[in-house]
């Protein structure tokens, strides 16, 4: 993780890229760049999307740098834990015998500084559950766009999110998108169509894609040496008009009040107060 340069807000990465929202939503580019679709360059360059073929079998490896837990959950799928380490095991190497029958859930902690293995089938909706014979059918008619991420809401607002793209070639057969959906994003003033950028006659010109804010500098920058040498010729400045008042000469009228209170305080304390006995016995 690191700490943007502006607001200050910690960023997460998968393959050390950071989420960020494409100005057109990535199932509408996937629906709008004809054959372009299969390259995962329309999609943007911090949208870590992933194009996957029908009934591809993906493994995905995720390795916790971080001493965090992380729930990672993928929609439209259950997938298969193939390998979860203890915490602190560090990244995964290959060197873990599968179990006969993985455990198969949504969502998954990945411990700790310690990696999991998971596995899916790219084939929404899911073979389990329903017949061969209807299974190509309701394929085409319902593959869609998954993101897989971090269920830590902050994180996943922190850019911890990959997407997966499934056969947008069939997709684009087979979808329709409603005009409701459509008209929601022209009111906000939202691109429906085109590249990640937006881009409808070059789907490969990503110039104005949404970027991610850059992270602080690994050192001082040429504007923090202007900063800190004026900061200290400001300070030893300071300093120096405090020494020359303190050893400067004391205007006569302010040497006259000093010694005027001065000889009061002396006064107040060589007298006794009014009423107080100058002596005093232990009287038993």
């Amino acid at each position: 993780m690191h700490s943007s340069i502006i607001d200050y807000c910690l960023s997460a990465f998968f393959n050390g890229v950071t989420y960020v929202r494409p100005k057109v939503p990535t199932l509408y580019t996937a629906l709008s760049t004809g054959v372009s679709a299969s390259n995962v360059s329309v999609y943007g360059a911090n949208t870590n999307s992933f194009v996957l073929n029908k009934n591809d079998v993906v493994e995905i490896i995720v390795n916790n740098d971080d001493p965090g837990k992380h729930p990672f959950h993928l929609h439209g799928h259950n997938f298969q834990a193939v390998v979860r380490s203890e915490e602190s095991a560090g990244f995964y190497i290959g060197n873990e015998t599968f179990p006969k029958v993985p455990m198969r859930r949504d969502t998954f902690m990945v411990r700790p500084n310690g990696n999991i293995v998971l596995r899916f089938r790219a084939d929404n909706p899911d073979k389990y559950l329903l017949s061969t014979s209807i299974l190509d059918l309701l394929a085409d008619l319902f593959i869609r766009v998954w993101l897989f991420h971090c269920h830590i809401e902050w994180h996943l607002s922190s850019g911890l999110l990959a997407t997966m793209i499934e056969a947008p070639i069939s997709l684009q057969e087979s979808l329709t998108i409603p005009p409701s959906h459509y008209q929601i994003c022209k009111d906000q003033d939202q691109p429906i169509a085109g590249n990640a950028a937006g881009n409808t006659v070059d789907f490969f010109d990503l110039t104005s894609q949404n970027l991610p804010v850059a992270p602080l500098p690994a050192g001082f920058t040429a504007r923090g040496v202007v900063a800190l040498i004026f900061s200290c010729i400001s300070a030893l400045l300071g300093m120096a008009v405090v020494v020359w008042y303190g050893y400067g000469e004391i205007g006569a009228r302010d040497l006259a009040t000093t010694k005027a209170t001065v000889a009061e305080i002396t006064a107040g304390v060589a007298e006794p107060q009014h009423g107080e006995d100058k002596g005093g016995s232990l009287h038993t």
